[in-house]
């Protein structure tokens, strides 16, 4: 299989929590620990003050990263905000790194390249689309990110397909959802 990643435009990925009417888009991730717990924040905006950095967040939306891809996980109830001040502002400290989605995402795929099985879906987590591609180029669209189902990309693939019995040379181009890990 040759797949070749054509670009990741510059994008948000909008972030897809149950607990919230509609998704919202964020600009970046944050990673801390907690109690020797690692988790993943995603970060809707940033600013800086004089020497500081404020990073705008929803404490809610907290994933434990040994808890990842389970329903049940999120922030600790003693830790938990109101619906009316879900979003908030906290302090960059050295317990946390902040890393921008463009650069999450890029990381993923480039290794998800490396041993992905040409697999597009409909929607994330949702039905496959035709077949698997063996030679494709990626270009990345869109990205939303699910506490339950984590990173997932929109593409835009063009390439070849691989057929049950032999290869067929049938040009294939479709748009569509792969699913990428988040990379520590």
């Amino acid at each position: 299989m040759k797949i070749q990643l054509a670009s990741t435009l510059p994008f948000t990925p909008l972030q897809l929590d149950p607990n919230h009417s509609s998704p919202r888009r964020s600009v970046g991730q944050l990673q801390g620990l907690d109690n020797n717990v690692e988790y993943r924040l995603p970060v809707y905006e940033f600013r800086h003050e004089e020497e500081l950095v404020y990073y705008k967040v929803d404490l809610s939306e907290r994933v434990n990263v040994e808890q990842e891809g389970s329903v049940s996980n999120g922030v600790d109830v003693s830790k938990a905000v109101s619906a009316t001040q879900d979003i908030e502002w906290i302090e960059h400290t050295d317990s946390l790194s902040y890393k921008p989605y463009a650069f999450v995402v890029m990381n993923a795929m480039t290794k998800l390249v490396a041993d992905w099985d040409g697999v597009v879906y409909r929607t994330p987590s949702g039905e496959r689309l035709r077949e698997s591609a063996f030679q494709a180029t990626l270009q990345v669209i869109d990205a939303c990110v699910s506490p339950q189902t984590g990173l997932w990309v929109m593409v835009n693939l063009q390439g070849d397909t691989v057929g049950s019995a032999t290869m067929s040379n049938a040009p294939i181009r479709q748009m569509g959802w792969v699913p990428v890990a988040c990379q520590k």
